[in-house]
């Protein structure tokens, strides 16, 4: 498959793109497992993700010369990139498991884990993630289709059309 057809393919974009932020997420996390969440740290993280998504829009509005384009474009990457970036999250918490119930932002989890009664931390933080995961998935779809907006309306208008969305 040539680049070309990789970066207009919105699927094999957004699993390119969840493979990347979720092996620099599970790197990140190799190197300092207690890194806490700030605001800061989610925007330098997620920020470049979204860009990506309102890029391939604007790539695929400017191709077509239709809003609708980019907008089906960005919530595709996103769906496909968080599909992967999920599974990759979940990798990331069975291998740090131990290191990351020491987190500041885990300990809400630790607490209902303790309440629960559940006999295994993993099979508890496991079920909690996958079932949190269709959530997270739809809304980074969601994000997907505002970037798809975004992108794709400085698409329609660099494409110099009047074609009707």
């Amino acid at each position: 498959m040539s680049n070309r057809r990789v970066v207009n393919n919105p699927v094999v974009l957004g699993l390119i793109v969840g493979l990347i932020f979720g092996s620099v997420n599970l790197a990140v996390t190799w190197l300092d497992p207690l890194e806490d969440d700030s605001p800061g740290a989610l925007l330098r993280f997620y920020g470049p993700m979204f860009c990506l998504w309102a890029l391939a829009s604007f790539r695929a509005a400017r191709r077509r010369g239709r809003l609708l384009s980019g907008v089906m474009t960005g919530t595709i990457v996103a769906f496909a990139t968080f599909c992967v970036f999920d599974a990759l999250v979940l990798l990331r918490v069975n291998l740090f498991l131990n290191d990351l119930t020491r987190r500041a932002d885990w300990q809400n989890l630790m607490t209902r884990f303790n309440a629960s009664g559940s006999d295994s931390l993993r099979l508890f933080v496991n079920i909690d993630y996958i079932k949190g995961a269709p959530l997270k998935i739809g809304v980074a779809s969601a994000i997907g289709a505002v970037m798809g907006v975004i992108g794709g309306s400085l698409g329609r208008l660099r494409n110099g059309r009047t074609v009707a969305a």
